[in-house]
């Protein structure tokens, strides 16, 4: 999937910190209500940002689940109607941990200082 500057945006605010703290219940979800929980944790995350941006969550946070799944965050298990999907707290802290390091705009935001997530949602919904 490709995503468009706010969605890299989102997606490297929320693994760069409120990722952190995500703990989601270990029952088996259908992909679609993990999408409808994730893509709210998207929102909490960013809504200080403004309308514009809280409105682009979810296909940041469609990425950031497919990627967890594919990686082993959740565990799946085939069932008849599809997949489901429970949440896998090791695998995922280490995914977690290797998409911090991978993603370009986490370091840029770690050696940016306090105003760099501020400033940079601000020069992306400017136009």
């Amino acid at each position: 999937m490709s995503l468009n500057p706010i969605q890299e945006a989102i997606l490297a605010y929320f693994i760069a910190g409120q990722a952190n703290d995500l703990n989601i219940a270990t029952r088996w979800y259908p992909r679609g209500e993990l999408l409808l929980i994730v893509d709210d944790k998207f929102q909490m995350a960013v809504r200080k940002f403004g309308v514009r941006v809280r409105g682009a969550t979810k296909p940041a946070a469609d990425a950031f689940l497919q990627s967890m799944i594919d990686k082993g965050g959740w565990e799946t298990k085939p069932q008849e109607y599809g997949s489901m999907h429970q949440f896998n707290h090791a695998a995922f802290r280490a995914a977690l941990k290797d998409m911090q390091a991978s993603n370009p705009l986490v370091a840029e935001a770690a050696a940016g200082g306090e105003d760099f997530w501020k400033d940079t949602f601000a020069a992306l919904t400017a136009a």
